[in-house]
């Protein structure tokens, strides 16, 4: 519970150096943190669950599947690491740890830097081929005229096969949640929640592109 007579210092940053010269100004680091929490914000739509499968579908008598995957909007994150000395992993709520694991990176590249899980709520589904066009979208399972094949995707492709899916159920999932469609500038924002002191300090790392 916080103290409501805490005094409150807030800070927005937007660079490494920023962000090392805020703590070292203030003098906040291990020895005279007395409580950190450090959370991260993903950008809303940058991930999606992959490996999504309609499956015993049917047109013209000639079984097909349709594999896509989901967009997901609302996203829980996590920062974390392993404790070598425990088989457990824990919250990465240590300043000094947090900045050697950074080193000089911007925001924009700890994708590759940091330990984090992502768990998405998927929203929207789409078929395979709007992510990437040379992925398979349609799979045939039966030996199928290629005929059948053109007029099929002349009928449906461009309502992303909406119209054979609609109150579909029949569906598996062959695939990972919290994919990322790029491979940098998905974190939005860093914060950390710091007690020192008697003061709380809410100092916030913001990506700017």
């Amino acid at each position: 519970m916080i103290n409501k007579t805490m005094k409150i210092v807030e800070k927005k940053v937007y660079t490494n150096k920023e962000l090392r010269d805020t703590l070292e100004s203030l003098n906040l680091n291990d020895d005279t943190i007395d409580l950190i929490e450090i959370n991260l914000e993903i950008k809303k739509w940058a991930t999606y669950e992959s490996g999504v499968i309609y499956v015993d579908l049917e047109y013209k008598g000639y079984k097909y599947e349709i594999h896509g995957y989901l967009s997901e909007k609302r996203i829980q994150e996590l920062f974390y690491h392993d404790d070598d000395d425990e088989s457990e992993i824990k919250a990465l709520n240590n300043i000094g740890l947090f900045l050697e694991k950074i080193q000089d990176k911007e925001i924009g590249v700890l994708e590759k830097y940091l330990d984090f899980s992502v768990i998405g709520e998927s929203e929207k589904w789409s078929p395979n081929n709007t992510l990437n066009e040379h992925l398979e979208a349609v799979k045939w399972i039966d030996e199928t005229p290629n005929t059948i094949k053109d007029e099929f995707e002349k009928n449906f492709k461009d309502n992303d096969y909406e119209d054979v899916l609609y109150d579909y159920d029949d569906i598996e999932y062959d695939g990972d949640s919290g994919v990322f469609y790029d491979e940098y500038n998905n974190f939005s924002t860093i914060y950390f929640n710091i007690n020192s002191k008697g003061i709380k300090y809410e100092i916030v790392w913001i990506n700017k592109n």
